[in-house]
Formats: structure tokens, sequence, C-alpha cells
């Protein structure tokens, strides 16, 4: 599992939800910019939790499928 975790600066409030709900810490808090970041996108189980927290609606989760080459 992984996913591609947009999060826009330009929106975000830096209310540490998003951080607070991530209970696998793929979201870090970057304490210089004061706004989260997507540190380890490879570990995210999509649960949305952080999307699903953002008061200002600015984390989307995409989730990433890899497929397997099959003959059928």
């Amino acid at each position: 599992m992984s996913a591609k975790i947009e999060i826009n600066e330009n929106t975000c409030t830096g209310c540490m939800l998003c951080y607070k709900a991530c209970f696998i810490d793929v979201i870090r808090w970057n304490e210089d910019s004061k706004k989260p970041v997507a540190a380890y996108q490879e570990d995210c189980v999509w649960c949305f939790t952080c999307e699903i927290n953002c008061p200002s609606n600015s984390i989307n989760v995409i989730p990433e499928f890899t497929s397997k080459t099959s003959p059928y």
C-alpha cells in the first residue's frame, strides 16, 4: 500500500489535526513552516483520517495501486 498525499500549504491553517490523527506517522510536522509534511507516503494505509479531520480541506489522499502483470 502507498498513497500520494497532497497538502495544499496555501489553504492549510496549521491546526495540526492531520498530524495528530495520523497513527502511522506518515504525516510529520515541520516546526519551521508550522505545516504538515507527508514524510512517509509509502507507509500510508488509506485510512483517510488526515483528510477527514482537516477543517480547511487542504489534504487529499490518493491511493496508489500497483498491479502485477497477469496473462488473464
